[in-house]
């Protein structure tokens, strides 16, 4: 339900609060007083479009914000449509529009986009306005209440799964289709690509390692001359290093004086460490063979990588991953065959049970839907359309996510006219009143948390707007239903009451709306009714006649 809806700056509305909760809320006000700017206030917070200069004199943006207390499947609705919680309950939305046209919307303080706001609004809030597209006008909508109302709601998503199924498959089916003479070429091609690899075997690692072979082999005759210069320095002449430190060595440690038999110590050491030294470049010397033979075999190996690097990209976890990629790719196109004569098989069983399915739903509804109109019927006769008979169009056609056959509500007002669909119905009081029948009828499953009436009254007596009211608040029992409307007599019906009333300076003018309650209740309703006296014992009467009806 609505707890709170407040609007700030909106044309000529400076602001204006309503705190409607569950119940009834009627708004009135005389012809062009303003009120359809709260209509066009909970149309911007359901993400419609601004319908020209909306932002006031008295700021530099105009803002709309509402509080809607959601529980239950509504609120896990809300959320799975933006992705934003709940929180304590509620979901508050807002939107700002600024003078130079930008617009920003929020939903429970976190920043959405236009189309977030109107995935939210879309489980909250129902507008029935004159001469606007209704949401009960959607076949989808009709068919979903109808399959609610019928009880055959698992049968329609059943039908729903297999025909977005038998969709998949089709689009798939094409693809390899389409594909297959492209695949064999692409598969010759994805083979040779393969061949190469295998050629190569690369191994994770072993660029690095032919590399550093490479580059050793390379220079090898240049490493074992100097191996060889550095073992005579070292150990193998008169005057090597390991003959100059023995040397030393030996008269230090003769010496009388510890420090310089410690240092005799150390060069003994060092000889020995220098010894070793001398040895390892003699090893190396002699196992540093240039074999040009290897060097040829470890060059052919490198030239190979880098020409696949080349081709399949730069590094060896690059081409090491290309290979896995293509070898799969090669897989999938090997077993086109397979897997087309499989996919063929599950279409071919899938469309004829989307076929079993969507005749049994088709006349399931045809079946649930002389109940449902029974039912409108009866309310639509209380609304003074006694003659009007709502009934089901079928059209033959292709099948869609909705059913086989093409199902929509359709309404005759008039006796001797041809039905037709509820978005072509020309009178906006009648469109109103079979809004209102069919609500009635459908109010188990539309469990909306705010319906919105514009003047669903249009056109209508006294004695009808006491049934309207009635239907209205009866509609209303755990929700918000709010109805703009200059009948007295559905106003009376309501738990709240608001009056806009415009006021006009010689150079401005503005809108207020204020709360009514007891004689300025009355007031208002007696000025409804034509003023005076009378009119005001008429609405005290109509005022204690709701009371006592409530």
């Amino acid at each position: 339900m609505l707890v709170e809806l407040v609007v700030r700056n909106l044309v000529i509305v400076e602001e204006a609060r309503l705190v409607p909760g569950a119940g009834l809320t009627v708004v009135s006000g005389e012809t062009g007083a303003g009120k359809s700017l709260l209509l066009d206030a909970l149309n911007l917070l359901c993400g419609g479009r601004p319908q020209g200069q909306v932002v006031g004199r008295w700021g530099e943006a105009a803002t709309v914000s509402a509080v809607f207390a959601v529980e239950g499947v509504a609120a896990q609705a809300v959320e799975a449509a933006t992705a934003i919680p709940a929180q304590d309950g509620s979901f508050i939305l807002r939107r700002r529009l600024s003078a130079a046209g930008r617009s920003q919307a929020w939903i429970n303080d976190t920043p959405v986009t236009i189309a977030a706001l109107r995935a939210a609004a879309d489980h909250l809030v129902e507008i029935h306005a004159q001469h606007e597209p209704l949401r009960i006008a959607d076949p989808a909508v009709q068919l979903a209440w109808l399959d609610g109302h019928g009880g055959h709601g698992e049968l329609a998503e059943r039908y729903a799964q297999t025909h977005a199924r038998v969709a998949a498959q089709t689009r798939a089916l094409a693809e390899l289709d389409g594909g297959e003479r492209e695949s064999v070429r692409e598969l010759d091609y994805l083979r040779f690509q393969v061949r190469e690899f295998e050629a190569l075997q690369p191994a994770p690692g072993e660029l690095a390692r032919l590399e550093e072979r490479h580059r050793l082999l390379s220079s090898a005759g240049e490493w074992r001359h100097l191996a060889a210069a550095a073992t005579d320095e070292l150990t193998d002449h008169d005057r090597s290093v390991v003959r100059v430190l023995g040397r030393l060595a030996k008269r230090l440690g003769e010496a009388p004086d510890p420090v310089l038999q410690a240092a005799g110590e150390s060069c003994r050491v060092a000889a020995e460490l220098v010894g070793e030294a001398g040895s390892a470049c003699a090893r190396a010397a002699d196992a540093l063979e240039a074999d040009p033979a290897e060097l040829a075999r470890v060059d052919e190996r490198l030239t190979m990588w880098h020409d696949l690097a080349r081709k399949h990209g730069d590094g060896e976890e690059a081409l090491l991953a290309a290979w896995e990629r293509i070898a799969a790719r090669v897989q999938a196109l090997a077993t086109i065959g397979e897997r087309r004569a499989t996919l063929a098989a599950s279409l071919e069983e899938d469309r004829a049970l989307r076929g079993h399915l969507g005749s049994e739903l088709a006349q399931a509804r045809t079946k649930g839907f002389k109940r449902l109109a029974k039912a409108v019927h009866g309310h639509l006769a209380e609304l003074g359309m006694p003659k009007a008979v709502l009934s089901l169009a079928e059209h033959p056609g292709e099948p869609t996510a909705l059913g086989t056959v093409a199902q929509e509500f359709a309404v005759c007002t008039n006796p001797g006219l041809p039905a037709g669909s509820l978005r072509h119905i020309a009178s906006g009081g009648e469109l109103a009143r079979i809004a209102l029948g069919l609500t009635a009828a459908l109010a188990a499953q539309d469990r909306i948390g705010l319906l919105v009436f514009d003047e669903v009254d249009s056109g209508v007596g006294g004695r009808l707007g006491t049934v309207i009211g009635g239907k209205l608040a009866h509609l209303a029992q755990g929700r918000t239903v709010l109805a703009i409307t200059h009948t007295p007599q559905l106003a009376a019906c309501a738990g709240r009451h608001y009056l806009v009333r415009k006021t006009q300076g010689e150079h401005e003018t503005t809108v207020m709306v204020t709360p009514l309650a007891g004689d300025d209740r009355v007031r208002e309703l007696a000025d409804m009714l034509g003023g005076g006296s009378p009119a005001v014992t008429q609405a005290q009467a109509l005022l204690a006649a709701s009371a006592g009806g409530r």
